[in-house]
């Protein structure tokens, strides 16, 4: 039975969660929006929030469905199988059914204001008849599929609920495993196991344009390439929670996977730049595209869990509060992110000023409200099976500060 707390691994999923603020505040102020997301973007952007997107994207919520094949493994251990899933359709199913009709819907709203107001230089919180119509003339002409039931940023919680139907597949592939045990955990600490496993995902990635997964899995209609793509993810973290001493090994070699990923990223970028201007045409720049995106992505999954475990694997009252307000914060961020993005746009600053008092707005209301609204009530009840009674972390830490000085 595995008893152990990992707070580097928790610290991890927090901060994943976490920066879904700064990847949808830096789409707002985009230069040149991916070609398969034609979406407008505010008039005052800059190249450099272009890299920070791209850079998150590549590896945030891979990085967290690791994470949660991780965690279910370590579920079942303490609580079994069916207990498991019990857990799981309160935890996840029955906040994704609520959030569906309320959170969804704020977001929408605000979301096509925000569209509206940047195509058609208005400002109404009730979007114009009109202006939807011509709105959506102009999508259909670009081929973006209109019509469909989205999901927006609950997406995540709607193919979790997929994935935990993989389990009887993951331990299946735990107990095959078994029987090269030795072999493998030979080479938990060897470079080939990270290019054999790229490989793998450079498979999934081929059905998309540039090697990057930038569309189609916002939807309510499940996409067979996306499910297949980020569910691998959560199948080969549930197997690392059995050969979880590739964690140590990832700790060990943090420095070598930092400058790897350093080389790794712009290679991808470029590549998929390549590939998206040739439209598909071109065999080997798509496979250019793919592997090189497959490898900078695990590259920094291995940098990330390595780094967690070697500076963050400790009790800290920072790791606990981040770790249990991240739920709340990941479900109201996207509202909020589109409310102040929609706010300023009427106002001529510079992108980088916008994009830092939309993160500064969204952070504040989202911590404020999981401290004085959620933690101590019904809601936390709800999305965590439990109530909190946290301090604000930077208090924790100097009181206890205080108490070790002589």
């Amino acid at each position: 039975m595995d008893e152990r707390r990992y707070f580097g691994l928790d610290a991890l999923r927090g901060a994943m969660m976490m920066l879904g603020i700064v990847l949808h505040a830096a789409w707002l102020y985009l230069s040149a929006p991916p070609p398969t997301v034609p979406l407008p973007t505010d008039r005052n952007n800059a190249v450099v929030f272009d890299f920070i997107f791209s850079f998150i994207h590549s590896f945030r919520m891979p990085t967290f469905f690791v994470l949660a094949g991780f965690f279910a493994a370590l579920l079942i251990e303490k609580r079994g199988l069916w207990g498991m899933y019990k857990d799981r359709a309160r935890r996840v199913l029955a906040p994704l059914a609520v959030g569906v009709v309320t959170i969804l819907p704020v977001t929408g709203l605000l979301m096509l204001d925000f569209i509206l107001s940047v195509r058609f230089d208005t400002h109404d919180l009730i979007p114009d008849r009109g202006a939807l119509n011509s709105l959506r003339e102009e999508m259909v002409a670009k081929g973006f599929p209109v019509g469909r039931p989205m999901l927006g940023h609950l997406w995540f919680l709607y193919y979790l609920c997929f994935f935990y139907l993989l389990i009887p597949l993951c331990r299946f592939l735990v107990r095959q495993s078994l029987k090269f045990e030795d072999r493998l955990r030979r080479w938990l600490d060897s470079p080939l196991l990270l290019v054999a496993i790229a490989l793998y995902t450079a498979a999934t990635l081929w059905p998309f344009h540039g090697g990057q997964v930038q569309e189609g899995f916002i939807y309510f209609k499940p996409h067979p390439p996306s499910l297949v793509y980020y569910g691998s993810f959560f199948v080969l973290g549930y197997v690392v929670h059995h050969y979880r001493d590739i964690l140590q090994a990832l700790a060990r070699r943090v420095l070598s996977w930092a400058l790897l990923a350093l080389v790794l990223f712009p290679i991808a970028l470029y590549a998929s730049h390549l590939d998206n201007s040739a439209r598909g045409a071109s065999f080997e720049l798509h496979l250019g595209a793919v592997l090189a995106n497959a490898l900078c992505t695990w590259a920094l999954i291995c940098l990330f869990l390595g780094g967690a475990q070697r500076f963050f694997d400790r009790e800290s009252p920072w790791i606990l509060y981040v770790s249990q307000s991240s739920y709340w914060v990941y479900l109201v961020h996207l509202p909020l992110v589109f409310l102040a993005g929609w706010w300023l746009l009427q106002f001529d600053l510079p992108a980088v000023l916008k994009f830092l008092l939309v993160c500064g707005f969204t952070v504040v209301v989202a911590f404020v409200t999981f401290h004085y609204w959620v933690q101590k009530t019904r809601v936390s009840d709800f999305l965590h099976g439990r109530r909190f009674n946290l301090n604000w972390p930077w208090l924790e830490t100097g009181l206890a500060g205080s108490r070790a000085k002589p």
